[in-house]
């Protein structure tokens, strides 16, 4: 029964430093984070934070370490989404947007 519940404390952690990168990226782009790549990024957090044990780091540094995988790889995956992406092209001035006041 503890098994259970510090695996299941392990998992939550994990899950919710893979959630940070994708809900700063969601609140500085208004939004536009992508609400299918969520699932992405908490898998992929995942994998990440089950690897370090897997590669040897099973001692408390492992534990901190696992933790940090688990953010980087979340930000690393949204980092290439973005990056990834054609940019918008910007607007012309001789076309302002409605609502633009002249200059």
């Amino acid at each position: 029964m503890f098994t259970l519940l510090f695996v299941t404390l392990f998992l939550a952690g994990w899950l919710l430093c893979a959630f940070v990168p994708w809900l700063a990226l969601s609140v500085k782009t208004r939004g536009h984070a992508g609400l299918r790549y969520l699932p992405l990024c908490l898998f992929t957090g995942v994998v990440a934070a089950l690897a370090v044990p897997v590669f040897g780091l099973d001692d408390g540094t492992g534990l901190v370490v696992s933790f940090g995988a688990a953010f980087g790889a979340s930000a690393l995956l949204l980092a290439a989404r973005r990056l990834s992406l054609p940019r918008a092209a910007a607007p012309s001035p001789a076309h302002p947007e409605p609502g633009d006041a002249p200059r």
